[in-house]
């Protein structure tokens, strides 16, 4: 039988004939599709190696290819390029350009755990993903995506109010970066509620949480360290 239309993308340097004859004999079917011989150049063994050691990626070498992950995987609804065993795979072999090409969906993973919970392997896939995509990050492999601006947004909001988070500031933060945008009218009716409600104080300017001062140098260390599993 000849190669299944879906299988054909995946299949790459095919060479398909109409008629083979073998030793005097044709055969047909499957029989009439070769591959040509081809050698892949490029791995980087350092790739699975660095993410393998940090925390969240430690788990990587137990994945043995199922595909559990990704046949239930809730972004997969939304985005086809979206395949945790996929992101794995390139990552163990060391395949950094594969891995820049699909940085429009490396992001997207949503931590919704499917993944990490149908693991025969008991593999974190959830992490690993983010492990990857962190790596791709720190080696200029991929472009900042929305998801680490907003989270650089957040944590640094954060960290300017003391520990605390208001929508208000979070907002100004996002318009202010060109990830939102706020019309006039948008204003007006969200100005109405929040002076209403007398909360406008604390949204201005949250107070601090206690002991915010030596809280804030821990968590200033800890940004500053790579953790390194055990």
């Amino acid at each position: 039988m000849p190669i299944p239309e879906s299988e054909k993308p995946i299949i790459k340097g095919v060479i398909q004939k109409e008629k083979v004859i073998v030793d005097g004999v044709e055969v047909d079917g499957t029989w009439n599709a070769f591959l040509i011989e081809r050698t892949q150049t490029g791995y980087d063994p350092s790739v699975w190696d660095e993410i393998a050691n940090t925390l969240e990626g430690v788990t990587i070498s137990a994945c043995w290819q199922c595909g559990t992950c990704t046949s239930g995987c809730t972004m997969r609804e939304y985005d086809d390029n979206f395949s945790p065993r996929r992101f794995i795979d390139l990552a163990r072999k060391g395949d950094k350009q594969a891995l820049a090409e699909l940085q429009d969906s490396l992001w997207r993973c949503v931590s919704c755990q499917k993944c990490t919970h149908r693991c025969p392997k008991g593999v974190l896939v959830e992490e690993v993903v983010h492990a990857i995509h962190n790596y791709a990050l720190k080696h200029g492999l991929v472009k900042k995506d929305p998801g680490t601006i907003f989270d650089e947004l957040f944590l640094e909001t954060v960290m300017k109010n003391g520990g605390r988070i208001t929508e208000l500031s979070l907002a100004s933060a996002a318009a202010k970066a060109g990830m939102v945008t706020f019309s006039l009218r948008d204003l007006l009716t969200m100005a109405g509620p929040i002076l209403k409600s007398g909360i406008y104080k604390d949204l201005l300017k949250p107070a601090k949480i206690k002991n915010w001062d030596k809280i804030k140098q821990v968590l200033e260390e800890a940004m500053k360290e790579e953790v390194v599993p055990e």
